[in-house]
Order: C-alpha cells, then structure tokens, then sequence
C-alpha cells in the first residue's frame, strides 16, 4: 500500500514539474512565422494573412498580442491560465499548446462551436533567436536597411505625431520615401521619394516631424550601427465621416496599405449584407435569388468562402453537379482541404477532378 502512495507521489510530482517547465518555456517574445487552419486549409482570412507580422507577448497570467512590428500598442490584451496543455482565454475559447521546446511554439486555437476549417494554428519562434539570426546575417555592415522582424520600435505613434502636426488641415494624398536614423549622430533624416500631391508645405511638414522623431526610438539593440534605414507609405486621408494619417513600414506599396485593414470598409459591408440576403433566399427556397446573393457576396468579398461553399452546396441540391464542382475545384484550388474532400467525393466524372483520382 505504502508502494503505490509513493508510486502515486512520484508520478503527481513528475506531472508537476513537466507542467511549470512547459509554463516557463512558453512564457516570453514570439514571432509568428506561419498560420494555417487546423485542418491544415491555407489560411483564408479578412484581417490576416500568413504574411502577416504578429507578435505575442506572453507573461505570468496575461497575453498581449500586437500586429505592428514599430509601435506596440497592445492591439489586445486578455489574462490566461495554462493547466494540460490548454491555454484558456475565456470560458468558452482559449488555444491548446500542441509544441513547446525553447525557441519553439505551437498552439491552435480551441472556439465552442467552430471546426478544424475554422481554427487557425500558430507556429512561432522565439523574438530575440530570430533577431539574432538576422543580425548575423547582415554581419558587420554598419549601415543597414530594417525589415519587421529586424527594426527598433517607438515609445509612442508615429501617427500620432503626424495628427498633430496637421492640426486636422487634412487632405487626400499619398507619399512614400524612406527613414534614415543616424545612430552616430543622434538624428533622422526623411527622404520622400514619391508623391501625388503638389503642396510642398505638406511634404515639408512631414519630413519635419518625422525627423524631429529620434527619441521616439528605442534603439538599444542596434548599438554599433551608423546608419539604419525604414522604408514608408503614408497617405493623408479626409472623407466625410474621417480624417487622419495612416503610415505602415517596410514596403513600398500603396497596395498594402490601402488593404492593411481588409480591404474597402464598404465593399465588405455589402458583401455581408448580400450573404445575409442569399441566406433569407435559400430559406424561402428560392435558389436562383440565393445563388445570385451568394455570388455578388463572394465577388465583393473573396476572403468570405463560406459564399463559395454556400452556392455550391446549392448547386448540388437543384442538380446543377458541373457547376458545384466548379465552386469547389476553385476551393481546392484555394487549398481548401473540405473543398478538396468534396471535390474528390462528388466530382469523379468531371474534369475537375483528374489529379486527385
């Protein structure tokens, strides 16, 4: 008897110790390097994408989580409990721990109510493991160029600043150019390579900003340097109901900074209210209005492929088979892992489905 409660002891130690070693590794500054669905879909997201920069910060009992490589705003904040493998956030969602070693992590989301195609899976590496590689790799230069896994942050926004500089004397313009911090000298110089705007004084007031910005920057891990540059865009905008200056780093796309939040807010409202309508449709059992619903929804929004799967799932039910292995063939093609189940399932006969028989 006295043997098993001593077996019992050793084995609830053992338990013990594996539990607050994995607390203490997973405890620290990750980098996200790559997303997918926990499926293992590709990722197919609005706000997100594999590309993306996020950064999780994990303390005793709280998470923060930012998406901005310069400025750490604590985009979002929640307290967390750690107990088998499970990180739990909230009583209903939380993320399980599937790989943690010292500069590795692993976890994937866990949401009462949602499948594998809809939870995503995280792989981080450890922050200052992958700053380090960088920095060896760009070896002794003394003059370099900053990427979002490689860069000094801000005590505070950038934007912000701007705003205030312009004092709401906004307009719509845009403008790309590139900051260089003198690490040396102790100053910043703003070069402005590009601008759709003729008013000198508005280019003149951001570089003076800007430049004004050296002490903003935490620069401590970059000592040895002279020189370190931050390519920019920045647009100006003043529409009816905003006004304000958005600026992102490390690119030189318009593109990307038009889209950083998703896309057009409006193009995005009306695609959910077409899926709303194609769901009335389809419940009213008219499946022509609801096709059509579902496809103004999708064109609008094509991060939304629930309106693919939805019009397809119709297409099948009134018989119109070609056409719903077209929807999911352009799934698979998406690598959509459901999308390919029922690509192989359903489609045997059509041409669609040849690499996968």
């Amino acid at each position: 008897m006295k043997k098993n409660i001593l077996i019992l002891i050793i084995i609830i130690s053992t338990k013990l110790i594996a539990q607050k070693k994995d607390a203490l590794a997973f405890k620290g500054n990750w980098i996200k390097y790559h997303i997918e669905m926990k499926d293992g879909s590709s990722l197919i997201d609005r706000f997100l994408t594999d590309s993306s920069y996020v950064n999780f910060t994990i303390l005793n009992k709280k998470m923060i989580i930012n998406g901005k490589p310069t400025h750490r705003v604590n985009e979002s904040s929640f307290p967390y409990t750690l107990k088998n493998n499970f990180i739990k956030t909230s009583s209903t969602s939380g993320y399980t721990l599937e790989i943690i070693k010292k500069d590795t992590l692993v976890i994937c989301e866990k949401i009462d109510g949602l499948g594998n195609d809809k939870l995503k899976r995280f792989y981080f590496v450890r922050e200052q493991k992958l700053f380090n590689k960088i920095k060896e790799r760009k070896g002794t230069n003394i003059n370099q160029i900053a990427n979002k896994f490689y860069t000094p942050t801000l005590k505070s926004s950038l934007e912000l600043e701007l705003n205030n500089a312009f004092k709401k004397k906004h307009s719509n313009f845009k403008a790309k150019g590139k900051i260089q911090i003198d690490l040396y000298n102790k100053k910043i110089k703003t070069y402005i390579s590009y601008s759709n705007t003729e008013d000198s004084l508005k280019i003149n007031l951001i570089k003076k900003t800007i430049d004004k910005s050296y002490k903003l920057w935490k620069l401590k891990r970059f000592k040895g340097l002279q020189t370190l540059e931050l390519p920019f865009v920045f647009k100006d905008e003043k529409t009816r109901t905003f006004y304000g200056i958005s600026m992102i780093f490390f690119t030189d796309s318009f593109y990307l900074l038009d889209n950083y939040y998703g896309g057009e807010t409006s193009d995005i409202e009306k695609a959910g209210k077409y899926f709303s309508k194609a769901i009335n449709a389809y419940q009213n059992k008219d499946f022509n209005r609801s096709i059509e619903y579902f496809t103004k929804s999708y064109s609008l929004d094509s991060k939304n492929i629930d309106a693919l799967y939805n019009r397809a799932a119709i297409y099948y039910e009134i018989g119109k088979i070609e056409l719903a292995c077209k929807d999911w063939n352009e799934l698979s093609e998406l690598d959509q892992k459901r999308g390919i189940e029922l690509l192989k399932n359903n489609c045997k006969k059509t041409t669609y489905n040849k690499e996968l028989r």
